[in-house]
């Protein structure tokens, strides 16, 4: 970066007059400064790009599990409701058959 600044305060030194060496030497390092920083900022913003990409990318890694994981409990739920419907249509089929059998001993007895 030095390299940088002498370079460019020779240049500028020659293309125009100099009236006030310090004060061109104070200008090319306010301007190599702000070139630092904006070299700087570029990449910050890089990395905040990146790092906000990778979030994006574990965010939805998640998402995906947990739709996978709410197929596998809807399908268990779905099994389970079944059992329950298989179970109720039982008990009033046995329900039925006690009453039909109470009715029948009591017109026989």
């Amino acid at each position: 970066m030095e390299d940088m600044m002498e370079i460019l305060e020779q240049e500028l030194e020659e293309a125009v007059e100099v009236k006030n060496k310090k004060s061109l030497h104070r200008y090319i390092v306010l301007l190599t400064e702000n070139i630092i920083r904006k070299d700087s900022y570029e990449k910050e913003q890089l990395e905040l790009r990146s790092d906000i990409k990778t979030l994006a990318e574990i965010v939805k890694q998640g998402f995906e599990y947990m739709e996978k994981r709410f197929e596998v409990v809807d399908k268990r739920f779905e099994d389970m409701n079944k059992r329950f419907t298989m179970m109720f249509a039982f008990m009033n089929i046995g329900f039925t058959i006690i009453v039909l059998l109470t009715i029948l001993f009591k017109f026989i007895a």
